[in-house]
């Protein structure tokens, strides 16, 4: 028999070497070669070593045990386990081939085996599955099709390509193109038993995918019957018993300024000039605390959903609609409950002092962010004088305000975004660019001044305070910035060590001036650190705040609601044994509130690029002008006139073999030394569109013809090994 330990260190002498070497290596007769193949297959097997495509083998280190979550690519070809670890600031991430599934599938919780190995003088390190600890319960979307004359269950996603799907049961009724959720019910090498639990659409729907997704991410659908039960006994106009101790604000002229489709209004406001001598800013939020009460069963399902999710089609919202659109929407001629901030303000724009009170309002105007605008641009005044001189009085104030905050180091990105249109039948007609105009900048700095001043009195009343903080930019981001910045020959200065939101926004507003693309608009968003909730202050670098919290949205965000309880509860009731309740509480919601906007975002995001790629999908073979605003390894996104994006894959630049720079500014072919730089304008071709990935690929129009000569060649030469 022959030794594997004599194989295995004559393999680990050599470094690398084929079955020829180690035959003759090891004087293997030839009537032993057999035993010899039998033993290489056992120890590639047990990995102890590694077999490379040109037949060579190598050893393989153990470097010990991981468990985390496999994810599979996206044709299921390998995957990677992340890890929650991280270094350098980096997500620790391994390599998993799909020979090392181990019947594993994508969002498996796993463990597995670490291996190091050689290959051209290069450290490489994969991971081999050897159990999973956990199954993934979520739920698999798909297409019931017909096959055969056999029904089957058809995933829209790749993560399971190489995966047979059979169907146990139909728990529910679906028919044929319908677009399901299903169950695994058994886990078999290659092959899944499901039951089909649920019905989401069909692929005839244009949001077909949408709903998919939303159905696959466990997004509510309604209220359950508790809390909706919960909400009917709520009533539709104000009791005259919450009027105890409010201040009357119903003969005051108070407007709402929202989006043209808003449904829910949280916010009003009123601003008047006092003896001539200074502003008193008047913002009225909905009091949601007088109906939301903590542990109630809205309160519950509010603190789990934490925000609403704001979608192309629809809203889910953080509260009933009994709430949300009805008793606690700021509608116009409607009394309504208030939680109020009075602030008046000098004529630089400096708060002179500030007050929280419980009130009750009726709006007078519900306007539109349009309509307001034509008022502040083109001079479109009202029939109502006396709303034409408090708009004017807002508009100047809003100046005055601003003014102080850029003082101070507010950034203003000035952020370009994306606006879907759907039709009538939810058909994607138009992506357009949504840009917002002076009476959005106007209510937000309205906003934003409430929020300072919410904080800035609970910090000095000692209440605690789910603060919304964003820390300072990270000394390596910021170090990057710079690195690309220097690449682009845009001169910057900026002190790391010493960095402040004055000196940041300086440093913006200088590189502005030399140049403002949509890719450096992407870049500075990237350098920013992520704004979240804590109870432990420590200011908002991106507002220059020193105290800031969330006050003015409780419709739409439970922090805002969290802040209305300490209000009442502490300031104004004076309740201070809920002082400690509330410090017990506070970082596990902030936690929960934070995780929760991130999820939102993500699911808006994602929803977004499903209909981009659906947009694009009408539009492949077409060309567009647009702009590089990101470099990658695999290639280079660019950014469309809308401001959707598309990938321009590194293997459709055919004139050369290209690769990426040392700063990740450009991509450079090796012998042309044509150069593709962030920033630089290209022309494109969309070759596809994927509206289940939300992903949309394209290649430069020079390269148009090559890669369309290369997929016949391709397609030729599978047809000719096809007929071997």
């Amino acid at each position: 028999m022959i030794s594997i330990e004599k194989i295995y260190n004559y393999i680990k002498a050599k470094k690398r070497c084929n079955y020829l070497s180690i035959a003759k290596g090891l004087q293997v007769p030839y009537n032993k070669s057999k035993q010899l193949t039998i033993a290489l297959k056992e120890m590639v097997e047990k990995h102890k070593i590694i077999l490379f495509r040109d037949n060579t083998y190598s050893i393989l280190v153990p470097k010990g045990t991981i468990e985390g979550v496999i994810k599979y690519s996206k044709d299921a070809r390998f995957g990677f386990i992340d890890l929650d670890e991280e270094n350098d600031g980096e997500k620790v991430s391994y390599f998993v081939p799909g020979s090392s599934f181990n019947n594993a599938y994508t969002g498996d919780f796993v463990k597995a085996e670490v291996y190091e190995y050689f290959e051209n003088s290069s450290l490489k390190v994969f991971a081999h599955i050897t159990e999973v600890i956990k199954r993934k319960e979520a739920k698999i979307p798909g297409i019931i099709e017909l096959n055969n004359s056999v029904i089957t269950f058809k995933p829209i996603k790749n993560d399971y390509a190489n995966t047979r799907f059979v169907i146990n049961e139909f728990k529910i009724d679906a028919r044929l193109d319908d677009l399901v959720l299903a169950k695994i019910c058994a886990w078999k090498q290659n092959e899944l038993h499901v039951d089909i639990v649920e019905k989401v659409s069909n692929i005839s729907d244009p949001l077909c995918y949408v709903k998919s997704l939303l159905a696959e991410r466990e997004m509510p659908k309604g209220f359950e019957k508790e809390v909706q039960k919960e909400a009917d006994l709520i009533p539709d106009k104000i009791d005259p018993k919450g009027m105890k101790n409010r201040v009357d604000f119903r003969d005051e002229l108070i407007v709402t300024i929202d989006g043209e489709n808003t449904k829910d209004f949280d916010d009003a406001i009123s601003v008047k000039k006092i003896n001539n001598s200074y502003y008193e800013l008047a913002v009225h939020i909905a009091d949601v605390s007088y109906y939301v009460h903590e542990n109630s069963e809205i309160d519950k399902e509010a603190l789990k959903r934490g925000t609403s999710t704001y979608l192309a089609n629809k809203v889910i919202p953080m509260l009933p609609e009994k709430l949300s659109n009805g008793i606690c929407s700021l509608n116009p001629n409607e009394d309504r409950f208030t939680m109020s901030i009075i602030i008046n303000i000098d004529n630089n724009g400096h708060t002179m002092d500030a007050r929280l009170v419980q009130g009750v309002i009726n709006s007078k105007y519900r306007l539109t962010y349009k309509r307001v605008n034509e008022f502040i641009e083109s001079k479109k005044r009202f029939e109502d004088q006396s709303l034409n001189k408090m708009l004017n009085l807002a508009w100047e104030l809003t100046q005055k305000i601003r003014k102080v905050k850029l003082s101070e180091g507010y950034i203003d990105f000035e952020i370009e975004e994306p606006k879907i249109i759907l039709g009538d039948k939810d058909q994607v007609v138009d992506v357009i660019v949504d840009s917002s105009g002076p009476s959005e900048r106007m209510i937000e700095d309205f906003m934003v001044r409430a929020n300072e001043e919410t904080a800035k009195i609970l910090t000095k009343a000692k209440i605690p305070v789910m603060y919304r903080i964003h820390d300072v930019p990270s000394e390596e981001k910021i170090l990057t910035f710079k690195q690309v910045m220097n690449a682009l020959n845009i001169k910057i200065e900026l002190d790391s060590m010493n960095l402040t939101p004055l000196s940041f926004q300086q440093a913006i507003e200088k590189i502005k001036k030399q140049r403002f693309d949509s890719f450096l608009q992407i870049m500075f968003l990237r350098t920013m650190s992520k704004a979240v909730y804590n109870p432990e202050n420590i200011g908002h670098f991106g507002l220059a705040s020193e105290h800031y919290c969330h006050f003015t949205s409780p419709i739409r965000r439970y922090p805002d609601l969290m802040v209305h309880r300490a209000i009442r509860d502490v300031l104004i009731n004076n309740d201070r044994t809920k002082i400690e309740h509330m410090r017990k509480i506070l970082p596990t919601i902030s936690e929960m509130n934070s995780e929760a906007e991130q999820k939102a975002l993500q699911i808006e995001r994602d929803t977004n690029d499903l209909l981009y790629a659906e947009y694009f999908r009408n539009k492949i073979g077409q060309s567009f002008n647009c702009q590089i605003v990101s470099v990658l390894k695999f290639g280079m996104f660019v950014e469309f006139e809308n401001k959707t994006n598309a990938l321009v894959h590194i293997s459709t630049l055919s004139d050369d073999e290209y690769e990426i720079n040392d700063d990740s500014t450009a991509i450079i072919g090796k012998n042309t030394k044509n150069k593709y730089r962030l920033g630089d304008k290209v022309a494109v071709v969309i070759l596809k569109s994927d509206p289940i990935n939300g992903k949309v690929d394209a290649c430069l129009v020079k390269n148009y013809s090559d890669y369309f000569s290369n997929i016949k060649q391709n397609l030729k030469q599978r047809s000719k090994n096809s007929k071997k």
